[in-house]
């Protein structure tokens, strides 16, 4: 335990300074979420923290960290760093090292114009791919081209959308590269309820590893327009999984999440805590139930 404590003060306390930015030090807000163990299909009282996100008083999201299921150890983290309020840089190490670096930039309407992203080879990174978007009139990304480090076009991804904004198609181009969700074909079909929200979506999905996925999810929403429900069904109608969501009623803020299979039987169950530290020394937590 005591490796455990000093491995996220480390984690906390590391003071990282780059060119793309910093990542800020103050703890302010710290969302937990934790996992109950599960027994014969019920949840027992028995859990464990999985994640971590921490963030400053300006609500700059700087430090994630996941917790190993089985070790209970925080192998895997991520840091972001910020141009005032802008994310420009994430770092992603995986198993305690810098597996990764993505460095963001922006254009004068503040959208992502550029995402470079960098991978870890022998002791130093390297570019992987630049990812260039342009946007349509709604600022939404109808095309990415993806180049290496010579500027050479790797492959291009072309996107449309519905009215709502949710992405109903894609297609991937070129194919000297593979983009990082191996996604090559989307077909989305889309329908809407009367208030304007999601209630179910049919999915095509083509891999570039030649797999196909096809599905249909099913939304249900509360009084407050908050996601209560989703079942995923097969290209035949049968159910595959399904997921509930529950809010606080005080806050309407997600608390907890439980996800059950195909045979409705309780898969896993996840609790959030929300905790406030308004010193900088962070004596004072509050539990911000």
């Amino acid at each position: 335990m005591r490796l455990l404590f000093l491995s996220i003060l480390f984690l906390l306390f590391r003071l990282t300074s780059h060119s793309q930015g910093i990542k800020p030090q103050n703890v302010y807000r710290v969302t937990v979420t934790s996992r109950y163990v599960i027994e014969n299909g019920e949840r027992t009282d028995q859990f464990y923290a999985i994640n971590q996100e921490i963030s400053d008083s300006l609500g700059r999201l700087h430090t994630e960290i996941d917790f190993d299921w089985e070790t209970r150890y925080p192998n895997n983290y991520r840091w972001h760093y910020f141009d005032s309020m802008l994310l420009v840089m994430t770092e992603y190490y995986v198993n305690e090292k810098l597996d990764r670096r993505v460095v963001y930039e922006y254009g004068a309407a503040g959208n992502i114009v550029s995402e470079r992203h960098y991978t870890v080879h022998s002791g130093d990174t390297a570019l992987l791919r630049n990812l260039i978007f342009s946007y349509n009139s709604d600022r939404l990304p109808v095309r990415i081209d993806a180049v290496d480090s010579r500027g050479r076009r790797l492959y291009r991804v072309r996107s449309t959308y519905d009215e709502g904004g949710i992405e109903t198609g894609r297609r991937v181009s070129g194919r000297r590269g593979e983009p990082s969700d191996g996604i090559i074909r989307l077909d989305r079909e889309t329908e809407y309820d009367s208030r304007g929200n999601l209630i179910s979506e049919t999915v095509r999905l083509r891999m570039s590893n030649r797999s196909r996925s096809d599905y249909t999810r099913r939304f249900s929403y509360d009084d407050q327009n908050n996601v209560v429900g989703v079942t995923e069904l097969d290209n035949v109608g049968n159910q595959t999984g399904r997921v509930e969501y529950l809010y606080q009623q005080n806050r309407n803020r997600l608390s907890q999440i439980k996800y059950y299979d195909r045979d409705d039987r309780l898969e896993k169950w996840l609790a959030k805590r929300y905790e406030i530290y308004r010193t900088p020394d962070r004596r004072e937590r509050i539990i911000d139930y």
